[in-house]
């Protein structure tokens, strides 16, 4: 089974209470305790990160990969940052602060970009906007070994939900250009098979939830497990432990029995696997 450990800021997560919620805004703040998790993912076998990048996992992986072979699945932008930036900000101040961490030949390349698409940028058109901001978060990922592009998916289910397959392959099309690949994440696969038709091939990994409970998995489990037996090995499964329902070691047998060969593990779920190795290491 290929692991890969997901990394996003505290604010973007679920948590079942304030204390939870405390405790991991406490933790994550840390770079150090980012590459603690990172060291334990690839303890347990874990070859890449799907992340959404903050300053304090940038740190992290910049500091990681220097070490170890740790692949990045950068997941642009970082829309919860975005937000806060654009509610404090406005959108000009929120593009502003991510063009002014750029070097200079990504400064030009950026200037240049949105030229090209200034009818597109005064229509407001969201294609363009979303993407013009995940060019400029893309390029200011100096210093790290990024091997796949993946739109943030609330931008992701919003395009799919109306249908916005240009959006799509404008991602397929700067990850090309870039030399790396393509990734989608999304909790609705079958409306991404829907809306992308055979351009779905364009993305070498589809990450959407994956677990016996069917959480997460729109419109149902079997519709989905139905897709994902047509390719499994596009999809990686995320959502694994259902919120933290299912021990790792279950959900991980689920998914081999299903046919899929890479999961996704959050935080949470990385923690108990180690703790559980490491008990039977001890035994």
């Amino acid at each position: 089974m290929n692991l890969v450990l997901d990394l996003r800021p505290p604010e973007s997560r679920l948590y079942g209470s304030w204390e939870e919620r405390l405790a991991a805004v406490a933790r994550f703040s840390r770079p150090d305790e980012v590459h603690a998790v990172c060291e334990k993912a690839y303890a347990l076998g874990a070859r890449a990160v799907l992340a959404v990048l903050d300053d304090p996992i940038r740190e992290a992986l910049a500091s990681f990969q220097r070490w170890r072979d740790m692949a990045l699945w950068a997941v642009v932008p970082n829309m919860f940052a975005f937000i806060r930036d654009f509610t404090d900000l406005g959108m000009v101040g929120a593009a502003r602060v991510r063009f002014m961490r750029l070097g200079p030949a990504a400064m030009i390349r950026t200037g240049l970009g949105a030229a090209t698409q200034l009818p597109a940028v005064l229509k407001k058109d969201f294609a363009t906007g979303a993407l013009l901001v995940a060019d400029m978060e893309l390029a200011g990922l100096r210093g790290l070994r990024v091997s796949r592009l993946v739109l943030h998916p609330q931008l992701t289910e919003l395009g799919l939900a109306g249908g916005v397959r240009h959006l799509f392959t404008a991602v397929a099309d700067r990850a090309a250009r870039a030399g790396i690949e393509a990734g989608l994440a999304t909790n609705n696969p079958l409306r991404a098979a829907e809306v992308l038709g055979p351009d779905l091939r364009r993305f070498a990994v589809v990450v959407s939830p994956a677990n016996p409970k069917g959480w997460k998995m729109f419109p149902d489990r079997a519709a989905c497990e139905r897709l994902y037996r047509t390719d499994p090995a596009r999809f990686a499964a995320s959502e694994i432990t259902a919120g933290g329902t299912i021990a790792p070691a279950a959900a991980l047998a689920h998914l081999d029995a299903l046919g899929l060969g890479t999961a996704v593990l959050d935080a949470r779920a990385v923690d108990e696997a180690f703790r559980a190795g490491a008990t039977r290491a001890a035994s």
